[in-house]
């Protein structure tokens, strides 16, 4: 099993054990609070019973801060208002086939040199094949001198808008090009919506690259 499988399915247990784990603990906890306030000499109605609105109140007030926590501003630091990420391709599909070492024949080239029909490559493999190139422009407050406007390869997005300055290195020999990053981190660097000077929605949030 390779590294990307396990952490898979680390990623895909943990969580929803650990969720588990968690309410299990409030749930045992609360009920051994209330258990131990309760006085079984002294019978009283229920209302007379101040455990129960022990547990009441305090019911209360969880519904109260997680209505707090969903109701909060939204923040670009704020860790619950990130996109969550969820990939086309299925979960047990093989790896993407490792960059062929005959892409990188013949001599370099430069940006100006990709054109429709070339192959990015990111480190873990073929990422996308280009359609078209844009021209530059600001985008979340960068400047760049173009785009490469690709569809995505093994589950990658279908629309890519990368920028020039992702691009490392051009084999024309082979129409091919690399890209400074590992795998697919198109959604991560803001990559699979288009830049400000060809949207009309609203901006995006770019990491750095």
């Amino acid at each position: 099993m390779d590294a990307r499988t396990k952490q898979g399915l680390i990623g895909a247990l943990v969580v929803p054990i650990g969720a588990i784990i968690a309410t299990a603990f409030f749930i045992i906890t609360i009920g051994e609070i209330l258990l131990a306030l309760f006085d079984s000499s002294n019978a009283q109605e229920s209302l007379g019973r101040w455990e129960l609105w022990f547990a009441l109140g305090l019911a209360i007030l969880v519904i109260f801060g997680f209505a707090a926590v969903a109701n909060r501003p939204p923040s670009a630091r704020d860790p619950l208002a990130k996109e969550v990420v969820i990939g086309e391709r299925p979960f047990f599909d093989p790896p993407p086939p490792p960059v062929d070492v005959r892409a990188r024949t013949g001599p370099r080239g430069s940006v100006a040199d990709i054109d429709e029909g070339y192959t990015l490559y990111a480190q873990s493999g073929a990422l996308a094949t280009v359609l078209g190139t844009l021209e530059g422009g600001t985008d979340y407050g960068k400047r760049f001198g173009g785009f490469l406007y690709a569809k995505g390869l093994h589950g990658a997005s279908d629309e890519l808008w990368i920028p020039y300055e992702a691009v490392i290195a051009v084999y024309p020999e082979t129409r091919s090009a690399f890209l400074a990053i590992k795998g697919d981190e198109t959604e991560h660097f803001g990559w699979d919506k288009p830049p400000e000077n060809i949207r009309r929605g609203p901006n995006r949030i770019q990491n750095d690259l």
